[in-house]
């Protein structure tokens, strides 16, 4: 398989230097144990605890806090909203005083994402708005450890934080941000509901695929963080990614205990972060980040609306990658480009996804403003593997 884009000469290939920034993780069944001693190693003694009150209800706070309550201060903060806007972390930064050690982050992308905004605030001030970007945070903030407790947006790869401001599903993006370390630990995930596993599964698969498709890193513009274009490190890392989480997904969604599946989809899940931190997503999450400001939906959901409406405009430069992840879904059938946004399409009915945005509420009427809301999305839109033009906003017009 021509995952490595080997038809291109060494020449382009090393026009320009692959920079590699991966955070420690620590993966697999049990993993949870070694939480304490990674913290104690670190030297992180008291500790603001981040999570969401499903979290906090459902006993697995307990499960995570339990061991540490002994040698180390905790505070907690069990108030992270699913869909956090800016304001609902700017709103935090007083109450907490800037001398924690480490912020602790148990949950889903939210969490995560809270946290590491949040760190962000406590350690250099001022509102989100001004973080809003690449680059834009000025030096390191309070190290922030990860427990993630779904497989979904990778958050515990990444160095970014994504909330809603004016609107617009925006963020902030900055090495400074990447967590300290992290515990992926699949047990954590194996009581999740159907729903949740749905909807956040389906963000890693499209981390995965638009990692693996994005434009090549010798035709980005230099950036301030390693959004640098699809390359062959995470190429590697975002095939073996999707292979992982299509093998899974749907196992994961049909019986929550298949631990087999559970930790394929963690793997999975975590990958595509560490691919997508490396390389940059593109066009789907980009109209997706737009449909998630105008409505109140599950970011994977407004994924699904988008996927088809991404995946054709894309169609022209992506054929020969769609061919390679279609052979990796493996089954049989063409291994076309085809087969994969056939197959990618059946996935979707059968798991109930909406396959439009009309599907959301979404009239027809408002697609210049989905294009317009997708447009400013400055830091999914450079990767992207084929530029915008005019013939997006056609098909926004008819996959409404």
């Amino acid at each position: 398989m021509d995952f490595l884009r080997s038809h291109q000469s060494w020449e382009e290939k090393m026009a320009r230097l692959i920079r590699i920034a991966p955070s420690p993780s620590i993966f697999g069944f049990g993993g949870l144990a070694s939480l304490s001693e990674e913290l104690r190693l670190r030297k992180l003694k008291k500790i603001l605890v981040i999570t969401d009150a499903q979290i906090a209800a459902g006993g697995i706070l307990e499960q995570v806090l339990n061991p540490l309550k002994a040698n180390f201060e905790l505070e907690q903060f069990q108030e992270a909203p699913t869909e956090p806007h800016s304001k609902d972390i700017d709103a935090q930064k007083e109450r907490f005083g800037a001398d924690f050690d480490a912020l602790l982050a148990v949950g889903g992308g939210s969490a995560m994402d809270f946290a590491k905004a949040l760190a962000i605030l406590m350690t250099h001030g001022g509102s989100l708005a001004d973080y809003v970007g690449e680059g834009l945070v000025p030096g390191p903030v309070i190290p922030v450890v990860c427990v993630p407790t779904t497989s979904g947006t990778g958050s515990q790869s990444t160095q970014t934080t994504v909330f809603t401001i004016g609107g617009v599903k925006m963020g902030c993006s900055s090495e400074f941000i990447r967590p300290a370390f992290s515990v992926v630990d699949p047990e954590l995930t194996l009581g999740l509901p159907p729903e949740i596993t749905r909807n956040s599964g389906y963000d890693a698969l499209m981390h995965a695929v638009e990692s693996f498709v994005a434009l090549d890193h010798n035709r980005v513009a230099e950036r301030p963080i390693l959004y640098q274009g699809s390359n062959s490190f995470s190429r590697g890392i975002a095939l073996e990614a999707f292979r992982l989480i299509w093998g899974a997904y749907r196992k994961c969604v049909a019986n929550g205990r298949d631990r087999e599946a559970r930790l394929d989809m963690s793997l999975g899940s975590h990958l595509a972060g560490l691919a997508f931190s490396h390389s940059g997503l593109g066009l789907v999450h980009a109209l997706a980040s737009s449909l998630g400001g105008m409505i109140n939906a599950p970011h994977g959901v407004c994924l699904a609306a988008s996927t088809n409406i991404g995946l054709r405009y894309n169609l022209r430069t992506c054929e020969k990658d769609f061919s390679v992840l279609a052979a990796a879904m493996g089954g049989g059938g063409s291994g076309s480009a085809g087969q994969f946004m056939s197959n990618i399409q059946d996935l979707m009915k059968g798991l109930g996804f909406p396959l439009k945005p009309s599907d959301l509420g979404i009239k027809r009427t408002e697609a210049r403003t989905i294009l317009e809301k997708t447009l400013i999305q400055k830091r999914r839109l450079p990767t992207n593997p084929r530029l915008l033009d005019d013939e997006l906003l056609a098909l926004i017009e008819e996959g409404i």
